[in-house]
This record gives structure tokens, C-alpha cells and sequence, in this order.
């Protein structure tokens, strides 16, 4: 329910992590798709405006997105039946 929470499947990352802000070209599988698509394409799905697009952080994992931070995880990286573990991440903008 928290947007700037996520779980993902600790089998599917690999580190390091990176995060970093949204880039022209990026793209992932959102959720639920097993296409990809780009996020240029996805933000105009969210309707977000141009400020709100260049405010966006993403979590990767060997060059892949694994989630569009308050937003959507890429599927690949979701937690299964399967899953052994999972990873926890909380994303907070206030400094410390």
C-alpha cells in the first residue's frame, strides 16, 4: 500500500545495486506484463507531468530496472511461490 516500499525476490538481484534518476531509453516489465516497456511510454500511462518525470528514481540491478521508485516493480523481479527470501527496500527523500 506504501508506494515507497517495495519487496522483490533476493534470488533475482544481483549486486551491486544502483540508484540513480530516470534516464531517456530506460525500460522494464511492469508488473503483471511480460513486455517490456519503455518508461517515456509508461509515464505518459501515469499521466505524469514533466517536473513529476524528472523526479523519478530507479533501482537497478545488472543493468536492469528491477522497480520505478513510488511507482511500479518490473516483474522480474517479483516474489513467487518460488521465492526462498526476499528483500525489502524503502525509498525516503527527507535527509537525515
Amino acid at each position: 500500500s506504501d508506494n515507497n516500499t517495495c519487496m522483490l525476490d533476493a534470488a533475482a538481484l544481483q549486486f551491486p545495486l544502483i540508484l540513480r534518476p530516470a534516464a531517456t531509453g530506460d525500460y522494464f516489465y511492469p508488473l503483471g506484463m511480460q513486455k517490456k516497456k519503455k518508461l517515456s511510454k509508461f509515464f505518459i500511462d501515469q499521466k505524469l507531468s514533466k517536473t513529476a518525470k524528472e523526479k523519478v528514481w530507479v533501482l537497478v540491478s545488472n543493468n536492469r530496472i528491477a522497480w520505478v521508485i513510488g511507482y511500479r516493480i518490473d516483474n522480474r523481479f517479483k516474489i513467487t511461490p518460488a521465492s526462498t527470501a526476499a528483500v525489502k527496500f524503502t525509498f525516503s527523500t527527507t535527509a537525515l
